[in-house]
């Protein structure tokens, strides 16, 4: 078998078994190859562009359409991490939710893990607790693989970190866009946000949903006193149902009304 037909061999196995993202043992063990014939084989397959090198022993499988996987940042991102998943703007920005595209690509993990550069694209790992990490479905776009926050997920990890979706005033935009769109089921939402037990982001919720009109279901609120946008002073005028400091005006939560 010519050396061409041994690596798309490979490749097509690894597509196959699923294989999107992996390491150089994983390879070893598949292949059942010693260091050196694996160090051969993935200095082979990455020379003639079927995978691309992200971390140290860490590869990405282009396949058979290298330039459809390096065109598909979320597709990247879903195979830096064994365990993560698109959120906050990214997932915002997938669902229609939000006209603004991230110059980063924004993922929901539960281990610790440092920001990569690939390519030129920026990729955020967020910790979140175990107990949150749900909410999640595999997607294809661009007829590949990607691990998404549904819709109502997107908005409330969105809320619980409004630093990472572009800050509580472009969250409140998506949520008015999805409810608009009727692309969110609200009892949904609000079960989210309540198994999420963040009293900070119930209160966020509630507000934004009392003010577009919508039920709270049984959203509590949060104990003390917070901010409606956490990166913004103690100002404004206070909500007492709520809990909540409005500092953010209403021409910035809903340019267009909340009708």
């Amino acid at each position: 078998m010519s050396q061409h037909k041994s690596t798309i061999s490979i490749v097509q196995t690894l597509l196959q078994r699923e294989l999107f993202a992996f390491s150089s043992r994983t390879v070893a063990d598949l292949f059942r190859l010693d260091k050196f014939q694996t160090s051969r084989l993935l200095q082979r397959l990455e020379r003639d562009g079927l995978i691309a090198r992200v971390e140290r022993g860490k590869y990405i499988l282009l396949g058979l359409s290298p330039e459809q996987a390096l065109s598909n940042p979320l597709y990247l991102g879903s195979c830096l991490a064994a365990h993560a998943y698109v959120s906050f703007w990214s997932a915002l920005h997938f669902h229609g939710f939000t006209e603004q595209a991230p110059r980063m690509v924004f993922l929901a993990i539960t281990r610790r893990k440092n920001e990569v550069v690939f390519r030129d694209i920026h990729f955020k790992f967020v910790t979140i607790k175990p107990a949150s990490f749900f909410g999640y479905r595999r997607e294809m776009l661009a007829g590949l693989p990607v691990l998404v926050a549904d819709e109502a997920k997107a908005i409330v990890d969105s809320l619980s970190l409004p630093q990472y979706a572009g800050g509580v005033a472009e969250t409140a935009k998506a949520l008015r866009n999805a409810i608009a769109g009727q692309s969110l089921d609200i009892p949904t939402l609000v079960e989210y946000a309540r198994r999420m037990d963040n009293h900070s982001l119930s209160s966020r919720l509630g507000y934004l949903l009392e003010m577009l009109g919508q039920s709270t279901g049984r959203l509590d609120a949060a104990r003390g006193p917070l901010r409606l946008d956490p990166r913004q002073p103690a100002q404004g005028t206070f909500n007492a149902r709520w809990r909540v400091y409005i500092n953010v005006s209403q021409q910035d939560l809903f340019p267009e009304g909340v009708a």
